[in-house]
């Protein structure tokens, strides 16, 4: 069922300190090494959430959401090949596949434990579902950070066919880019999905009303996004654009603890015999 919930600046957190201190180590994937930061209590948490930053951004995206988060669970976020303390990949573009595989191989080596809760943010939405659909019994919950959808590129091209978003490049990021192709992906898991309440900054690509239709079709895809699960749903943060994790932390922490709450709930039902019933 698809739930909205509309939260605004007045929405506070109570959150105490970090449980632990935040520290930097560089891991071995394949032939080369990347940057993981996390926090928290290992032993009591029943999960870890991992932070995955939008395109060509670093894990530095997180840092006002981390601290206040490794307060109630274990929380990493990384950097990808070729970004911030990251060692480059071997290609020049990744394609998601192998983001995906270098996440999944940095968390293993990093001793960090499944299951995870998710939180992709833009482009990194596309990297969290992938990861849902090629490592599905390892994730325990999923936050969408005004995620790009992989029909985006289509319906943009729609809108502005002078732009050219169809590319080859744009294939590999995980975007749709034949004609009429549609996302069929679907879970049951909890998913909280974050819209941005404000309008994308105007540049001279689109006239004022092509941004008017833009600003629709992105909230549009904000709420497919939250639909796609049985136990979805969409929050607008009314007073954040793009980067709600730095205009409005605490809708980001709020969200990812009511997900880790609900993972926990359902947990405790199976634990108990209640979920067989």
């Amino acid at each position: 069922m698809l739930r909205a919930t509309f939260v605004t600046g007045t929405c506070l957190l109570s959150i105490s300190l970090p449980a632990c201190r935040e520290h930097n180590r560089m891991i071995s994937v394949g032939h080369r090494r990347l940057s993981i930061d996390c926090d928290g209590n290992v032993g009591s948490a029943k999960a870890t959430v991992v932070l995955i930053a939008g395109g060509q951004r670093t894990a530095k995206d997180w840092s006002k959401v981390q601290p206040a988060v490794s307060s109630f669970v274990r929380v990493c976020s990384y950097d990808r090949a070729g970004l911030g303390k990251s060692e480059k990949a071997g290609s020049e573009v990744q394609s998601v596949d192998e983001i995906i595989d270098d996440l999944h191989t940095l968390l293993k080596a990093a001793g960090e434990k499944a299951p995870f809760i998710l939180v992709g943010h833009s482009v990194g939405g596309l990297y969290t579902r992938r990861f849902v659909t090629r490592f599905p019994d390892e994730v325990a919950g999923l936050v969408f950070v005004d995620s790009s959808h992989e029909e985006g590129a289509l319906r943009e091209h729609e809108l502005i066919p002078k732009v050219q978003t169809l590319s080859r490049r744009v294939a590999q990021l995980g975007f749709f880019v034949k004609p009429g192709e549609r996302l069929d992906w679907r879970t049951d898991l909890p998913l909280i999905v974050l819209g941005r309440g404000k309008p994308i900054p105007r540049t001279t690509i689109m006239t004022e009303e092509q941004f008017a239709a833009w600003d629709r079709i992105w909230r549009e895809l904000q709420q497919d996004l939250a639909s796609r699960s049985t136990h979805g749903q969409f929050r607008l943060a009314e007073h954040s654009g793009h980067f709600i994790q730095n205009d409005e932390p605490q809708v980001v922490i709020l969200a990812i603890r009511d997900v880790y709450r609900e993972f926990q709930d359902e947990s405790e039902k199976h634990s108990s015999g209640l979920g067989h019933q």
